[in-house]
């Protein structure tokens, strides 16, 4: 074709040279421009530059443009020398036929809002292809785009694959697994279309299918069970995880599943479902650490939720546009902080442990299945509890009419040691001030602190210890009482020793304890409990303990203790940081009586009613709730409920949810720079979506976060559709439609089927933003039905698939290889939902990164260790190391785009990985047990439930010859045979042959090597 005839097209030929020679200098970032020309409107490349233009339509020499790709002086020539970017002959031609042509410039395609284009039927029709071709091409619309583009290239699809082949992909692209035997004795029995189409629509209705598309979501909301960062805390967000899956296995509307997850707080009436489903957007990293600041990190949470939401939702690279305009798309500094005003408005702190960083909701596993009289069971126990907690001050006014006190006592003194020695282990300094006080000043790793006190009791013999906390200014507020970020402590374990022997201790009580965290869990002698005095509404004052010993302790002469405090608090330097130290040797103190009625009880009641202060009226209320037979009825009662609803509900968690503050929003500022601390306030800024992407009247943008994702699922956003139905022929293929999942900007790649994507998008959306359908309806597609073999005429044209000229051919993903290898083996469990496990992984993995000695990794035992992969505990600072060899996502940020790599790790994985050989040593029991002629038959059966289908005969002789090769080795070392079979913690069978035994294992282990295998074709 002549250069007059060949039509140039802007989008698919212009706009991605222009994008990537020349944008990063004459682009859309007018901050950081080379000069005042711009390339990325037709109104720039058309300016009046002082008399000349750099593109003049249809003139190619008055054109700038055109002489500066073909100048070769060096300070002249676009792109420059020392820019790294270079045009090619092509290239230039390119740009010249289209200036010649007119230079049309387009809008970038994705920023359209996309139409249903009309099937293409003709080509199909009129083509050479076969007429049962044709027919089998012309069922599915999707079939007729892809064909459309095959005729244009002159090629021709591969046959359909056989029924085996067939039905083993769409299982594992669709649900992770190989089909159920009876589905593959189906459609083995019938393979035609229906049958098939009946599987597909079985394994979508299956739980599998569920988790499966859940997984991909996981990477998507950069799910894991743990915060990062250096601490890298245990989280508890896996009920959302649950939350996913169910909304999967229900189908739940593609739009209702977005507005959920991004905005279900706000809904009328929001659901407790509704509030979790809002845990997508609090799946971020969580800084915990000492030196963290809260401002920085809460900047650094909100842009994690804007790179996340417009990469998920929008496959736009906006994250680009924190610090500068966008250098490539139309999207600008400003623009970014409008967006970023969505997602700043939750009232949370930005540090801290994610199980405590509010807003957070207490769930448990939307798939756990509660009876409706169990429900019903603890809903009337929980009314119980109410009305009996109403008339508590009713009844105890009566009981205080009527209480006759115990004889009146000694009052208990106290008198405070002598302080002979401090010593510290752990960050920090500890001193003895001339007050007569131990003083402790923090360090920069101060978490695991221990305090070793010597005194110098001024009686002879003691009942009891008080350890009082001082306030002081030094230390922050609002407690006051330690080094610490908000001035509260963490006191984990108290020892008193004599002579380096510890004195047995009986009881400790508290003047004040932080839920959860009562005195008397410094005597239970473990490191990740305690005692502290945080809460709402707490002021510095002092706080007291007392201890009281077993026994009395009887002193002789100028004898000495040695007190022992430990804080081992992951946070650092939460120790206490002024305390006074006495003792008691009055015989009640620190005793609580069988009833409870200790001595600060006993004193406040001693008291005449006006007498009483309102610190002593707490200390009875709290007494005589420890005694009110109405109210101990109804907890007993709904202690039992809830016993029996957490036996059928599993564990109630700490979530991190999005929970919508009251008042005025937070103000939104552009952050010079994109620095935390440097907010452009001079300018407030209001919430808006980038104005390319908004078609409607600029007063009418999103006001709130709901509105956004309403806006994010309606018919006037160009890309949500495009880019989720993109993401699910990724799923199936192994590649998207835009090979670039996560940029659909101007640096992401053009459509290799550009009608069929907003085909599809239209469809997905004027299906009822139906996910289960979109997904059968790619499968059923004879496009996805062609056999894979590559043919020699494609090595060249098409080496990626890109044209679907034959079937998806890829490496699975490190989840499905070992599910399968579990599922071939019959060790695999089903059980769906729950807390993350803990499978096999290589012992000390974790020691290099732990944040202190209490961090370990403890595998699990029984099921937990053949559970589904999307279950395994997620630990950002140490993946799952079987999982990253296979290009897992980090979890650290929000991942779409599937990488394939193939390395020599991966194939140590698969032999040498415990599950592995441990599947195999199971696959080849059940290959013994079952019925079968000879070796083949046993060798074949193996191969048959590995990879679900026949094997050929080739294969078959070369698998035999190693059964042979295998029996013969472990007939001369029965030693090998026993330590491989000993592999996993499933006992051996000792039933079997151990020589035949083995030998089978080696070859199902082969099996388990194969390409075959791991392979999607």
């Amino acid at each position: 074709m002549g250069q007059a005839e060949e039509k140039i097209d802007f989008r698919s030929q212009v706009q991605p040279i222009l994008s990537d020679r020349c944008f990063h200098c004459h682009g859309p970032d007018a901050k950081n421009q080379e000069s005042e020309f711009r390339l990325d409107s037709q109104e720039n490349i058309l300016a009046d530059l002082g008399g000349y233009a750099g593109v003049v339509p249809g003139d190619l020499e008055a054109s700038e443009l055109h002489a500066r790709i073909h100048s070769e002086d060096e300070f002249a020539k676009m792109p420059p020398p020392d820019s790294n970017r270079s045009l090619s002959e092509r290239e230039k031609r390119i740009l010249d036929l289209w200036i010649q042509q007119g230079a049309e410039y387009q809008r970038h395609w994705a920023f359209e809002v996309p139409q249903r284009p009309e099937v293409p039927d003709e080509p199909l029709k009129s083509s050479a292809w076969p007429e049962e071709v044709k027919a089998r091409w012309s069922a599915n619309p999707i079939d007729q785009f892809v064909a459309q583009r095959l005729i244009e290239e002159g090629l021709s699809p591969s046959p359909e694959a056989d029924a085996a082949t067939r039905l083993r992909r769409a299982s594992l692209t669709l649900t992770g697994l190989l089909p159920p035997a009876e589905l593959q004795e189906k459609v083995l029995a019938d393979p035609s279309d229906s049958t098939y189409v009946e599987a597909v629509d079985t394994l979508i209705d299956s739980m599998a299918y569920a988790e499966h598309q859940s997984l991909r979501w996981l990477d998507a909301a950069r799910y894991a069970d743990t915060d990062g960062y250096q601490n890298d805390n245990e989280r508890t967000n896996w009920p959302w995880r649950d939350w996913v899956i169910q909304a999967m296995h229900q189908n739940m509307p593609f739009d209702q599943f977005t507005i959920e997850q991004l905005a279900g707080d706000m809904l009328p009436n929001a659901t407790d479902s509704q509030r979790l489903a809002t845990a997508f957007n609090r799946n971020h990293r969580q800084n915990a650490e000492g030196g963290a600041l809260a401002d920085e990190f809460l900047v650094e949470n909100v842009i994690d939720r804007v790179e996340t939401t417009s990469t998920v939702w929008l496959g736009l690279t906006m994250g680009c546009a924190r610090c500068h305009d966008h250098k490539y798309d139309p999207l600008s500094q400003r623009e970014f902080y409008q967006f970023y005003g969505y997602f700043n408005n939750i009232g949370e702190r930005g540090i801290g442990r994610g199980i405590s960083a509010n807003p957070t909701i207490k769930a448990n596993s939307p798939l756990a299945s509660v009876s409706p009289e169990t429900i019903a069971s603890r809903d009337e126990a929980q009314k119980a509890l109410e009305v009996a907690k109403a008339g508590i001050p009713e009844r105890m006014q009566r009981w205080l009419a009527d209480y006759q006190g115990p004889q009146k006592e000694d009052s208990i003194t106290w008198a405070s040691a002598t302080l002979k020695d401090a010593q510290l282990k752990g960050d920090g300094d500890l001193a003895i001030e001339g007050d007569g006080t131990i003083r402790y000043s923090g360090g920069n790793k101060a978490s695991e602190i221990v305090y070793n006190i010597t005194v110098q009791p001024k009686q002879k013999s003691l009942t009891a210890l008080q350890i009082e906390a001082l306030p002081d200014d030094a230390f922050a507020k609002p407690r006051q009482l330690a080094p610490s970020v908000n001035g509260n402590f963490v006191l984990t374990r108290l020892n008193v020793l004599r002579k380096g022997k510890p004195i047995a201790l009986q009881s400790a009580t508290a003047s004040f304890e932080q839920d959860s965290y009562p005195v008397k869990n410094i005597l239970d002698d473990k490191a990740n409990t305690g005692w502290a005095v945080f809460g709402p509404d707490v002021k510095p004052e002092p706080v007291t303990a007392i201890i009281r010993f077993a026994e009395p302790v009887s002193l002789e002469g100028d004898e000495s203790l040695t007190i022992e405090l430990k804080f081992e608090s992951q946070y650092a330097n939460h120790a206490i940081g002024k305390a006074k130290i006495a003792f008691s040797d009055h015989a009640d103190a620190g005793k609580i009586t069988e009833e409870g009625l200790n001595a600060d009880v006993q004193a406040a009641l001693a008291k005449s009613a006006k007498e009483r202060k309102p610190k002593e009226l707490e200390v009875i209320r709290k007494y005589y709730e420890s005694i009110d037979e109405p109210l101990l009825k109804a907890q007993r009662q709904l202690a039992k409920a809830e016993k029996q609803y957490r036996s059928e509900a599993g564990p109630e968690v700490s979530v991190m949810v999005m929970n919508e503050r009251q008042g005025d929003d937070a103000p939104i500022y552009l952050l010079n720079r994109g620095q935390y601390n440097e907010p452009v306030k001079d300018e407030p800024l209001s919430r808006a979506v980038p104005a390319e992407l908004f078609s409607g009247d600029p007063s009418a943008q999103p006001s709130n976060r709901l509105e956004l994702a309403q806006w994010l699922v309606s018919r006037e956003n160009p890309l949500t559709a495009r880019v989720i139905v993109n993401r699910m022929w990724q799923d199936h293929f192994g590649v998207g439609l835009v090979k670039t999942v996560e940029d659909f900007g101007l640096q992401g790649e053009v459509p290799s089927h550009p009608e069929l994507l907003d085909w599809l998008a239209v469809e997905f959306i004027e299906s009822g933003w139906d996910m289960k359908a979109m997904h059968r309806l790619i499968v059923t597609s004879a496009a996805y039905r062609q056999s894979s073999v590559h043919r020699p005429e494609l090595k060249q044209r098409d080496p990626e698939n890109r044209l679907i000229a034959r079937g998806p051919r890829y490496r699975a993903d490190g989840y499905s290889i070992r599910d399968v290898a579990l599922q071939a083996s019959g060790l695999l469990s089903e059980k769906a939902g729950g807390p993350s496990v803990k499978p096999y992984q290589p012992t000390g993995l974790w020691s290099t990164v732990a944040s202190s000695a209490g961090i370990r990794y403890k595998q699990d035992a029984g099921d937990s260790l053949y559970r589904k992969s999307m279950y395994t505990y997620w630990k950002r600072a140490v993946n799952p190391p079987r999982q990253t060899i296979f290009d897992a996502g980090s979890r650290e940020v929000c991942t779409v785009r599937a990488t394939r790599t193939n390395t020599p790790l991966q194939a140590l994985v698969l032999m040498n990985d415990k599950t592995f050989l441990e599947s195999a040593r199971h696959l080849a029991k059940e290959s013994l047990q079952a019925e079968a002629k000879d070796d083949r038959d046993r060798v074949a059966s193996m191969y048959r439930l590995a990879i679900a289908r026949p094997a050929d005969e080739e294969t078959l002789s070369i698998l035999v010859d190693n059964l042979q090769f295998f029996r013969k080795h472990f007939a001369d070392s029965p030693d090998e045979a026993k330590k491989l079979l000993s592999v996993g913690e499933t006992p051996a069978d000792s039933s079997l042959d151990p020589v035949e035994h083995a030998a089978l294992t080696s070859v199902a282990h082969l099996i388990l090597n194969l390409d075959e295998f791991v392979t999607i074709e």
